[in-house]
Order: structure tokens, then C-alpha cells, then sequence
């Protein structure tokens, strides 16, 4: 058989893909149902934790002065609202209990068309929410005001030494045009008068035109400053207290979900993915030739009932029963180890299943507890580490009672004791440690079967479990695959098969 796997390195595991990142999110769906859970409460109980804000608008009208674009003066005054010029105007009016920097975060301005600008203010009660309100509006408008004067000021200074320098200018051409006048008559001093006469009509037209100007800047001025004004006081905005719990609840329930939905999608794509079927077999050499989903171990009044469980096996339990059984019938001299890796307590009952079913029929049976924690004594009633090696009599329900070994700490004890030459079945349940190997199992028995759970398996540690067996001489028969995946239909075979030749167990293992 080909070492290798066909297409994902064996030191890496197969990569997920949309339809396992799919079951993942199926599988853990308790996680990311919790967290929206969470989120839905935490938001709609976050209006008792933090204080509510009362939130006032009021609106403007604003007059955009002559020959200037009314969306562009609307833009430019949205900005200067957001200035700190304007917020201490407003701290200074309104008298307001806070520095103006602060005070900007409170309020926001907004273009409700050419001319309407509205301002939203946000404050701890209804009084200090219109009361601020009303103290940046009236800042705003006082700056605006100013900054118009002064606008006009400079511009009105400007035209009026424009005006002044060409009144000059008509002085002199004045002075000149009476000089010329009282002189002698001549062509020359005709044509020249003519000319000064029409250069001190141009000046003339000129001054004129300035003295509009102004005339004309400092009526736009008044105009703006005497039109822009309040057109709806502040008022606070009526809030419905149902209308915030269900808006900051579906948000809660948003952010709930998505974080759950995210730690979910990272732990499946940043977690190894679990084997298929084709890789494990390939990866131990063995087939796997029954596949069962994830098996739920009892929390409450745990040892009674894996106990009854023991003596009333379920469905899932006789499968895996009737493979061991199958498997160990075939072994040489009836002698089995049932190798665990992973969680070892469904192959306690299985192997605790069959040495039962055993002795019902007559037969003697012989089972050795060497697994992680002694699960199977465990069940019992055992004591799960002793100090050596000594039978425990379990009895049966008819026929022999089964004889129970606990294995000590030292796997050597194991080693050294000789197995009972009148048992009909041994069955030995194993864990495999890389720091003692599988040698102690040699002495035991020839064969083995592995309850592999894939959840709790990384392809290395097959990898090393095989090498075990196999320097302690251990013919791995088969596989039983715990919690694998109900989207894998990969093949359990060793030979090149496309159909799946075990089934894909969906029975719940809970009860």
C-alpha cells in the first residue's frame, strides 16, 4: 500500500474546504446562536447601563450673499459650523458648562437644502440638549455675522481707495483742462483738451461705478445679517423607548453573530482539519470499516449512567460490539487489544459490552483495563490504579463472571504478568504512550483494533500509534472512526474503490 496520500501532505492534514467550513458552522452552531443570543440582550439592555442622550434640532435659514453659488455658500457654512471659532461663540452665549473643543463632539450640522441648514445637538437632559442647541445657533450666527462684516470691510476699504486714488486723478485732469482752456486757441490745444475732457468723464463713470460697489456691498451685508435667521427653534426630538430597545437589540444581535460566526470560521480555518476516512486508513494502514459522529458523554450523574448504559447498550454500542466481536473471533487464540486514541469511554463500553455479551453465552472472558484513566474501572467501581495486577470477579447476568485486570501505572507489571492460559476471550483496552510503546501489549495479544477519534487526532500521532504497534510485532486489523464528518464520503478501504464501504453511522450517541 502507498505510503502517501494523493493529494494533501501527511503532516498537514487535508485542507478545509466550503462544504466542511459549512458543517463546521452547522456543527457549532450553539456557539454563534449564544453569542447572538448575548448580543441581542446586552443591546437591548445597554440603555440602563448608560445614560440616555436627549437630542435637540433646530433649523436655520441662511441667506447666501449676492453673485456667490447658494450650494457652495451652503457647503462653506456647514464647515465653519464644525469650527471652534463658533463653539466658543456659542459657550460664551449660551453660557455653556463646557470647554469648546468638547462641545463640538455634541453637535452636528447638516444641509437640508440652498438655504435651510439644520443643527442636531445631543446632551444628558432635554434641558441642556435645547439649551445648546440654541446656544450654537446663535454662536454660528454672530460668527457668520462678523465674519460678513468684516468680509465687507475689507472690501468696502479696498473700493474706497480706489475711489480716493481716481477723485485724485480727477483733480489733476480738472486742474489741467483750466489751465488749457485759458491759453490762446489752437488745433493742438483743442484736440488735447478734448482728451482730458474725455479722460475726466472716464474717472467720472469709474467713481461712480466704485461708489456701487460699495453702495451695493454693504446692502448685502445688512441683507444676510437681517435675513438669516432661526426659522425653527430647538426642540427636543421625541425618542420611543420601544423604538431604542429594538434598534440597539437587532444591532446587539448583529454584533453577536458576526463575532460568533467569526471565531467560529477562524478556529476552523486556523485548526487542523479532521481526517476523512481515506486519509486515516491510509495514514494506519488499515481500513476503516465502521464510521459513527460525534459521541456525547453524560455530565450529570455521569458513572450510573454509562453504567446502565454498560448493561443496556444502545444501537451505536452494538455496533461496535458486533465489530469487535467479529474481529476478535478471527484473532489468533480469541485474544484482542482494543487501542485507543483519543476519548477512550465508548471504547470502554464497547469492549465492557462484548466481554458481557461473552459470558452470557458461556464463554470465559478475561478484559485488561490499560487505557488512560482506567475508563472501563472506572464505569465499575474500581479502583483504577492499583498496585499491581490482580482479577477482579465482575459478575454476569448468566454464565461466568467476567475477570477484570487493572493495569498499574508501570506498564512493565503488565509486561511481566504471564495472561491466563483458560481463557475462551481476551479483550485488553490500551491507550498508546510514545514514552513506554506497545511492548507491554505484546505479551497479551497479537492483534489490535483502533477506536480512533478524529476530532481529537492529529495525523502524527497515527502516524507514531502505527509505528508502536508495529515495533511490538501488533497486527492493526481495523479501524472504528469516532466523530468524523457527515460530509466525507471518502472511502474506508484500503484497495482502489470509489464506493464507500462502510457506512456513514448518523445516530446520536447521547442517550
Amino acid at each position: 500500500m502507498a505510503e502517501a496520500m494523493s493529494n494533501d501532505h501527511p503532516n498537514l492534514g487535508p485542507m478545509i474546504g466550503l462544504r466542511a467550513l459549512l458543517a463546521t458552522l452547522g456543527r457549532k452552531r450553539r456557539v454563534w446562536l449564544t453569542t447572538a443570543l448575548v448580543g441581542l440582550v446586552v443591546g437591548a439592555c445597554i440603555h440602563l447601563a448608560i445614560p440616555t442622550k436627549y437630542t435637540a434640532v433646530s433649523d436655520l435659514y441662511l441667506t447666501a450673499p449676492s453673485g456667490v453659488d447658494p450650494t457652495e455658500a451652503m457647503a462653506n457654512d456647514v464647515s465653519l459650523l464644525q469650527t471652534e471659532v463658533v463653539a466658543q461663540e456659542a459657550v460664551t452665549v449660551g453660557h455653556l458648562n463646557m470647554n469648546p473643543h468638547a462641545l463640538l463632539s455634541h453637535y452636528t450640522g447638516l444641509s437640508l437644502s440652498n438655504n435651510i441648514m439644520s443643527i442636531t445637538f445631543s446632551g444628558p437632559s432635554q434641558t441642556e440638549a435645547v439649551s445648546g442647541d440654541s446656544a450654537v445657533a446663535k454662536g454660528f450666527l454672530a460668527v457668520q455675522a462678523r465674519e460678513a462684516r468684516v468680509q465687507t470691510e475689507g472690501l468696502v476699504r479696498g473700493l474706497q481707495l480706489q475711489i480716493s486714488s481716481t477723485s485724485n486723478e480727477i483733480d489733476d485732469l480738472n486742474a489741467k483742462i483750466n489751465s488749457t482752456s485759458t491759453a490762446a486757441p489752437d488745433q493742438q490745444l483743442s484736440n488735447q483738451l478734448a482728451d482730458l475732457i474725455s479722460q475726466r468723464s472716464a474717472d467720472e463713470s469709474q467713481v461712480s461705478q466704485l461708489q456701487s460697489q460699495v453702495d451695493q456691498a454693504l446692502v448685502n451685508e445688512q441683507f444676510t445679517d437681517h435675513t438669516s435667521s432661526v426659522l425653527d427653534p430647538a426642540a427636543v426630538v421625541p425618542v420611543s423607548t420601544k423604538k431604542v430597545v429594538l434598534k440597539d437589540g437587532l444591532s446587539g444581535l448583529v454584533a453577536g453573530l458576526a463575532v460568533g460566526l467569526a471565531a467560529v470560521i477562524f478556529s476552523a480555518l486556523l485548526s487542523e482539519g479532521r481526517p476523512d476516512r481515506s486519509t486515516v486508513a491510509a495514514t494506519l494502514g488499515a481500513p476503516v470499516e465502521l464510521s459513527l459522529e460525534r459521541y456525547r458523554s453524560p455530565r450529570v450523574m455521569r458513572r450510573r449512567r454509562l453504567s446502565r448504559r454498560l448493561r443496556e447498550p444502545s444501537l451505536t454500542l452494538r455496533m461496535i460490539e458486533r465489530r469487535l466481536r467479529g474481529q476478535l473471533e478471527s484473532a489468533p487464540g480469541s485474544a484482542l487489544a482494543v487501542v485507543v486514541v483519543g476519548t477512550p469511554e465508548l471504547a470502554a463500553l464497547g469492549v465492557g459490552a462484548l466481554a458481557l455479551a461473552l459470558s452470557s453465552e458461556g464463554h470465559r472472558v478475561v478484559v485488561v483495563d490499560a487505557a488512560n484513566n482506567r475508563p472501563l474501572a472506572s464505569i465499575l467501581g474500581l479502583i483504577t490504579k492499583p498496585e499491581r495486577m490482580e482479577a477482579v470477579m465482575l459478575p454476569a447476568a448468566s454464565g461466568p463472571p467476567v475477570r477484570v485486570f487493572v493495569a498499574p501505572k508501570d506498564p512493565l507489571q503488565m509486561a511481566e504478568k504471564p495472561p491466563p492460559d483458560d481463557a475462551d476471550a481476551l479483550l485488553v483496552l490500551a491507550s498508546l504512550d510514545p514514552a513506554f510503546g506497545a511492548e507491554h501489549l505484546a505479551p497479551w495479544v497479537k492483534d489490535a483494533v483502533m477506536v480512533l477519534s478524529s476530532r481529537r487526532t492529529t495525523l502524527n500521532r497515527m502516524e507514531v500509534s502505527r509505528r508502536m504497534l508495529r515495533e511490538a510485532a501488533i497486527s492493526l486489523r481495523s479501524v472504528i472512526l469516532l466523530d468524523s464528518d457527515s460530509l466525507d464520503d471518502s472511502s474506508g478501504s484500503l484497495g482502489p474503490v470509489d464506493l464507500r464501504l462502510t457506512p456513514d453511522v448518523n445516530v446520536e450517541l447521547s442517550k
